[in-house]
C-alpha cells in the first residue's frame, strides 16, 4: 500500500515497502531497485528525478535510475550518506551502530556489493552458546514452548492481522520462555508480542543461503555502489508539492528544487512524524499504510576489552537474567569476525525502550554487571 505510486510522479520506497525482506538492508536495496525499474518502465530516460534520502534504498534507486539514463539528484538530511547504515571505529575496526547483518546470502545484491567494495563476508549461523548449562536447558525449553504456542494458532489470515501475538502465549511465563520471547520476537521485530499482530511473524520470505556479518565497514558497500552519484548532504526536505505536471521539493532553508518525478525513501518514522508535508494530501491507501506501519527499537552496546575472557571462537552468547529475563539476552562475539576482543550486547522492544531512558553510565554498568554474572556463574 505504501509503495503505490501517486499520480505516476510520486513514489515511495525503502525497507518498509519490501515484501520479501522487510526491515533489512537487503529489502531496502531491492525495493530501491524495484522502484527504479517501475519508473523506467513507465517513463522514458532523460526525465529528471529527485530521490529523497541517501540510505540503502535511496542510493540503490538512484544508481539504477542513473544507469538507465535518468537525470538524478539525491537529497540527504544528514552530513553523510548511508542512512541507518553507519559505524564508528573501535579498537581499530568498524563497530556497526546501525545495520550489521546481510540476511539471505542467496541472490542478495549485497554479496556482489561487498565483493566490489573489498569487504569480507563472514557467515553467521546463530548458534546458541549459553555460558551456563542450566540456562541453556531453560532457554531451549522456553523456545520449544513458544514455538508450540505459535504453531497452535488456527485463525485466518484476516484474523491474524488483528489478533495480538501475545494472545498466543501463556500468561504465566517461565524465565526460559520470557528469554525466548525476547530473543526471537522483541529483538527480531524491535517490539514485544503485545505490540505485534500474529501476522507479523508470517511476513517476509525465506532467507536462503544463510546470513553473514562483515569484517569491514558496512557503509562501504553502499558508497562503492553509489559511485559518483550527485548527493546533496545536509539538505533536509520539508515539503513535496506534486499538484502540477512535475514535482517541487521544498527544503528547510526555504529553497526548492523541481523535477519530473520524486522518490521518497525516508524511514517510516519520518513519514509518521509528518516531517515532510505533501500537497495535495496523500491518497488514503498511502496514508493508511503510514498510519498502520510501526518502527521497532533495537539497541546495541559495543564494549572493547584488553583481552578475550570468553570462548574466542563462539559466534554469540545467550544469557537469562534471573531478575529480568530478556535483559542483555544476547551478546555477539566481535573476536569471531573482527579478530578483536569486542562484544556487542543487544536489547530489543521494551527492554531497549527502557534503556533509552538510562544514562550511558547506567547502561555500561548494567552490561558489565551482566558479563560479570555470566562468567562467575560459568566458574
Amino acid at each position: 500500500m505504501l509503495a503505490e505510486p501517486v499520480a505516476d510522479r510520486l513514489f515511495f520506497t525503502g525497507e518498509a515497502t519490501a515484501i520479501s525482506y522487510p526491515s533489512t538492508v537487503r529489502g531496502a536495496v531491492e525495493s530501491g531497485i524495484r522502484t527504479a525499474g517501475e519508473i523506467g518502465s513507465g517513463s522514458g530516460p532523460g526525465r529528471s528525478v529527485i530521490v529523497i534520502g541517501a540510505g540503502a534504498s535511496g542510493l540503490a534507486c538512484a544508481r539504477k535510475l542513473t544507469d538507465d539514463g535518468f537525470e538524478v539528484t539525491v537529497l540527504e538530511m544528514r552530513d553523510q550518506v548511508g542512512g541507518r547504515v553507519r559505524s564508528e571505529e573501535l579498537d581499530g575496526v568498524p563497530a556497526e551502530l546501525g545495520a550489521s547483518w546481510i540476511q539471505g546470502l542467496t541472490g542478495s545484491p549485497l554479496v556482489g556489493m561487498a565483493k566490489d567494495a573489498g569487504v569480507e563476508i563472514v557467515p553467521f549461523d546463530f548458534e546458541f552458546d549459553f555460558v551456563n548449562p542450566e540456562q541453556r536447558r531453560a532457554g531451549l525449553a522456553g523456545e520449544a514452548q513458544m514455538n508450540k504456542a505459535f504453531r497452535s494458532y488456527d485463525g485466518s489470515r484476516a484474523q491474524a492481522a488483528v489478533d495480538p501475538l501475545s494472545d498466543s502465549l501463556p500468561d504465566r511465563r517461565t524465565p526460559g520462555l520470557q528469554w525466548a520471547i525476547t530473543y526471537d520476537v522483541s529483538q527480531e521485530y524491535g517490539a514485544d508480542p503485545e505490540e505485534l499482530s500474529v501476522l507479523a511473524t508470517w511476513e517476509g520470505g525465506s532467507y536462503g543461503g544463510g546470513d553473514a556479518l562483515l569484517a569491514g565497514n558496512y557503509a562501504d558497500l553502499l558508497t562503492t555502489a553509489a559511485g559518483d552519484l550527485p548527493v546533496q548532504t545536509s539538505t533536509a526536505v520539508v515539503s513535496v508539492n506534486h499538484s502540477g505536471d512535475g514535482v517541487v521539493v521544498g527544503t528547510v532553508d526555504g529553497g526548492s528544487l523541481s523535477s519530473d518525478l520524486v522518490v521518497v525513501t525516508v524511514p517510516i518514522g519520518v513519514l509518521k512524524a509528518g516531517s515532510i508535508s505533501f500537497e495535495p494530501e496523500l491518497p488514503a491507501v498511502n496514508q493508511q499504510a503510514i498510519d498502520a506501519l510501526g518502527a521497532g527499537v533495537l539497541d546495541k552496546l559495543w564494549l572493547a576489552f584488553d583481552e578475550v575472557f570468553w570462548e574466542p571462537h563462539a559466534e554469540m552468547f545467550q544469557w537469562i537474567d534471573p531478575d529480568r529475563p530478556g535483559l542483555w539476552a544476547e551478546w555477539i562475539n566481535g573476536n569471531h569476525y573482527l579478530g578483536k576482543p569486542l562484544l556487542m550486547g543487544l536489547n530489543g522492544g521494551s527492554q531497549a525502550a527502557d534503556l533509552s531512558n538510562w544514562s550511558d553510565e547506567e547502561v555500561l554498568r548494567s552490561g558489565m554487571s551482566t558479563l560479570e554474572a555470566m562468567y562467575n556463574l560459568a566458574g
